[in-house]
């Protein structure tokens, strides 16, 4: 046994040993590397099972939708802590058809992760944040889903739309078609797109971090406090941030975290405004651009009091800074 993790542990250490030795490259380019390549077959196990699950989801969308109508913000948040935005992609749908409510439709969208948790492992000290921050958004998803279902009960008009005939060929991440899971060989190929889509999305990141911080401001210390981590500014500048609909925002955020030029409190305001592909395409089915601004709007308040709540230690959430 003590053979073959010394083993893996040589085969892990090869790509460094390589790069180290490729003197063309900048420091901070070879600092990059190192941290995204060692993480591809970490990343490609996890996309591989997240494909398997979805595959199971989506082969059975009537029990999906069922689960949203009767559960909806308990399994909205449930589901919503896998690491990818299909979900909400499929949520926005439902609801832009009248198929679910708004509540659970928020309750998918703020309990959203995208692609952020896997790339916390890539600092084990920023990897103790999984829990608590999928704790903070799942109960913030919890109580938004209830407080807007109390308050549109009355103008909620929940349709009987048989999922059975159900067209959800609709674009998830990578450009692909939720129900091409269907064809093989996808159920191996779109996790390896889908890995290398992160790979290249955190390498960007991890560099342009790396570039500033080597060539701009001289520490990690020195850029976060330029970047205002100590003030309430940050996590109202995180909340923004999220809004935009992709997953290199997720991405984004989890590496400026890992190098800690972030707060927790910005990146779990962040994180709620974060909905990978759901926002776009709640804009793209949803016709009515008023109530599409309305579930934005309680998107940010959202973010912005939890996040402020987390960053003053005030009450529950105040117990989880980090």
């Amino acid at each position: 046994m003590e053979t073959i993790l010394q083993h893996l542990q040589d085969i892990l250490a090869l790509p460094a040993l390589l790069i180290n030795k490729c003197d063309f490259f900048p420091d901070f380019v070879k600092t990059s590397l190192i941290a995204c390549i060692t993480f591809i077959p970490w990343l490609y196990f996890l996309y591989y099972l997240i494909e398997l699950l979805e595959r199971f989801i989506l082969k059975r969308i009537g029990y999906f939708l069922k689960l949203c109508r009767t559960i909806g913000a308990l399994f909205g948040v449930g589901i919503s802590i896998v690491p990818e935005c299909g979900y909400q992609v499929l949520a926005s749908t439902f609801y832009s058809r009248k198929m679910i409510s708004k509540g659970t439709l928020l309750a998918f969208l703020i309990a959203c992760s995208d692609e952020a948790l896997p790339l916390l492992f890539m600092d084990m000290s920023k990897a103790s944040a999984i829990i608590p921050l999928v704790i903070i958004k799942s109960v913030a998803g919890v109580i938004v889903a209830v407080i807007m279902d109390l308050i549109f009960v009355f103008n909620t008009k929940i349709e009987n739309t048989n999922p059975i005939n159900l067209d959800v060929n609709i674009p998830g991440c990578c450009n692909h078609r939720l129900m091409s899971v269907d064809q093989p060989p996808f159920w191996w190929l779109h996790p390896l797109s889908h890995t290398f889509n992160v790979f290249i999305f955190a390498l960007f990141s991890m560099m342009f971090f790396e570039f500033c911080i080597t060539n701009g401001y001289g520490s990690a210390e020195a850029m976060a406090q330029a970047m205002m981590i100590d003030s309430p500014i940050q996590v109202v500048a995180g909340a923004i941030f999220g809004l935009i609909p992709n997953s290199v925002t997720s991405i984004f955020l989890a590496i400026a975290y890992v190098k800690g030029l972030i707060s927790f409190p910005t990146l779990l305001a962040g994180m709620i405004t974060t909905t990978g592909l759901g926002l776009y395409a709640l804009g793209k089915y949803n016709k009515n651009n008023t109530d599409n601004s309305f579930i934005t709007m309680i998107l940010f308040i959202t973010a912005i009091v939890v996040g402020l709540m987390t960053f003053y230690g005030i009450g529950w959430f105040g117990g989880f800074v980090h």
